[in-house]
């Protein structure tokens, strides 16, 4: 299970990372550090006491701290995804700063305390900690970047995914949002299938799909096929049949309908259309990678980003620091070493 911290970790800045498209960019050399990010240097230090803090948070569920290319030392591949997440955090936090954004000790305090409940006890976390080297002032302090990491990821979706956007995306997807009931009798003769179309009712329809209906699994259920989105049920059930199955108002008995199964009489029990303001925050959650992803990959385009090539190089494609010898189609011969120790 990933605890509350790692979860800032993967879904605040990995995501990000796999959600920028492809730009090319060049990986200078920065000398004496290990990235130049605008006016920012991050430096041989802060990547080796990050790298220990990362390691730490990939080790608590069971995760490494970066994937190693074939031949690859972990060290190497650790500190590739360190450097990664220092470049977007600079570009982070140079957002922050003019958008007075800044964490609370307030969330850093329950940060910590959910991951002390989760591992037992700030005993227990102090000796996980002292066993890397670390202390909970670290914690505490790599606690608050990632949290500033999500208060700017989520004040750049609010500022970009407005109730305009969001309610075009509604009316597209309005079939995501629309739960149906269908019942169904199906019969292998037309004239069985309209004999019972002429008695079935909404009262009755249950009984006669326990005697009548030759199909097994929805006939002990009194024809109920189940609930799902209007989305699901159209992938799923044959068009003729949902055709007539949508075709229907609320509480409606087709006629007999033939398909390549045999001939149905439907009813449609339920049809709920979720409203806007129910499923904003759903809608919003699912362009969020997308949003702030974008938005990610602009900060790419107007900053200039050098790699000391100890490291590896900015690709275009994933804006991550891969293996200097690598190719988008042959990830071969990485460093050996831990890159800049």
């Amino acid at each position: 299970m990933i605890r509350p911290l790692l979860s800032f970790l993967w879904r605040r800045r990995v995501v990000a990372m796999l959600a920028v498209a492809s730009i090319a960019l060049a990986a200078c050399s920065s000398g004496t550090s290990a990235a130049i990010v605008g006016d920012a240097a991050i430096s041989h230090e802060r990547v080796r006491t990050d790298m220990v803090l990362f390691s730490f948070l990939s080790g608590l569920s069971g995760a490494p701290c970066g994937s190693p290319v074939d031949g690859e030392s972990a060290d190497a591949a650790c500190a590739r995804f360190t450097l990664t997440n220092e470049i977007q955090e600079e570009m982070v936090k140079a957002y922050a700063a003019t958008h007075d954004i800044t964490v609370e000790d307030r969330a850093v305090n329950d940060a910590i305390e959910q991951l002390q409940q989760s591992l037992g006890g700030t005993d227990q976390v102090e000796a996980r900690l002292a066993e890397d080297g670390l202390t909970l002032a670290d914690l505490r302090a790599l606690a608050r970047r990632l949290l500033l990491f999500g208060e700017v990821q989520d004040a750049v979706i609010a500022e970009r995914l407005g109730d305009e956007e969001l309610r075009a995306l509604y009316e597209e997807s309005k079939d995501q949002f629309t739960t149906v009931e269908v019942h169904h009798i199906l019969l292998q003769d037309r004239d069985d299938a309209e004999d019972v179309a002429r008695e079935a009712t909404a009262e009755n329809f249950a009984r006669l799909a326990r005697l009548r209906s030759i199909d097994p699994q929805s006939a002990e259920s009194g024809g109920n096929l189940g609930s799902f989105s209007e989305s699901q049920f159209r992938s799923q059930f044959d068009p003729v049949f949902v055709d007539a199955a949508l075709g229907l108002p609320v509480g409606g008995i087709s006629d007999v309908v033939e398909t390549q199964f045999g001939f149905h009489v439907i009813y449609l029990a339920r049809r709920d259309v979720a409203t806007f303001e129910d499923v904003r925050d759903q809608l919003s959650a699912q362009q969020a990678s997308r949003v702030f992803g974008e938005w990610m990959r602009e900060r790419y385009e107007d900053v200039d980003v050098e790699v000391n090539p100890r490291y590896g190089r900015l690709d275009g494609a994933t804006f991550s620091v891969v293996p200097i010898r690598s190719t988008e189609n042959e990830p071969a011969g990485p460093t050996q070493q831990t890159p800049g120790l």
